[in-house]
């Protein structure tokens, strides 16, 4: 893979390899999305994938992506999702994966955190509806971005009920040993804000000893923003904080992590290394 060379900024360029724009453009509009692409590729962002949350959610996805150079989109059925696709929205999600900026299927996954108000979607629903979806990766020979809240060993077990797929466990929250597990099933970590907070010992540990080819950063803007931007929306230009909180537990200069993440970004999604943010 070619060295993507410094940014205009000066800085090692970063992918924000989970970050919700179409939540931006559903609060601020437009003019809010191309502030905060404005503001990433001044951070030193210069791609972004946009993970769909159902099939409505993955189309506003796939027209932010086409309006954007540097921007790509994977198509997803969240957990929280009340019931399994259907025939007619697999076809339809089956449809939007053959678009040519689409580069994963996500977000997919398990939830069960359970509070009142935050979801109702029985395990067995959220099951049925990530089976269909992992089958839909492997079908597409696309990564799927694993959405695993107090689910690790439930996402495993689906994760190995389709051989071959592969993708990354997007904001992770496991231990050492629970990467290690994902590691061996060929999929990446990808740390979000969550690895900066306190009391997260565990996320930062396995972000000190996973491999460098095995993890990833993210904002899920606009949730989760790291410290020392916690409380505010995230945005894309905080990966670079969440970025530099890696390296520090990592022993190495940021530059070294943003080249690591930036190169398994794209080797995962398939990134093409020219297509980028402009100013």
């Amino acid at each position: 893979m070619s060295d993507p060379g410094p940014t205009a900024a000066g800085r090692a360029p970063l992918v924000d390899s989970h970050c919700h724009l179409q939540i931006l453009a559903e609060r601020g509009g437009t003019s809010g999305v191309e502030r905060a692409l404005e503001e990433a590729l001044a951070a030193g962002v210069v791609q972004l994938v946009c993970p769909g949350l159902n099939l409505e959610d993955s189309d506003r996805c796939r027209e932010l992506a086409e309006a954007h150079p540097g921007v790509f989109f994977t198509v997803g059925w969240h957990p929280h999702e009340r019931a399994a696709p259907d025939r007619a929205q697999l076809d339809a999600l089956d449809q939007l994966l053959r678009h040519p900026r689409a580069v994963g299927v996500g977000e997919v996954g398990l939830d069960q955190y359970w509070r009142p108000g935050y979801h109702e979607t029985p395990l067995e629903v959220q099951q049925a509806a990530l089976h269909q979806m992992l089958e839909l990766a492997r079908a597409h020979a696309l990564p799927v971005v694993i959405h695993d809240r107090d689910s690790h060993a439930e996402v495993l077990v689906a994760v190995d009920a389709v051989p071959g797929v592969r993708g990354v466990m997007h904001s992770y929250t496991g231990d050492p040993a629970h990467a290690r597990s994902c590691r061996e099933r060929g999929f990446l970590l990808s740390f979000s804000g969550i690895v900066t907070f306190p009391r997260s010992e565990a996320i930062q540990a396995a972000a000190r000893e996973v491999d460098a080819q095995g993890y990833l950063v993210e904002t899920d803007t606009p949730f989760l923003a790291p410290v020392p931007h916690r409380g505010q929306p995230n945005t894309p230009a905080f990966v670079a904080a969440t970025a530099a909180a890696v390296a520090r537990l990592r022993g190495v200069l940021p530059g070294v992590v943003a080249g690591e993440t930036t190169a398994s970004a794209r080797r995962l999604f398939a990134l093409p290394a020219d297509d980028l943010l402009r100013g």
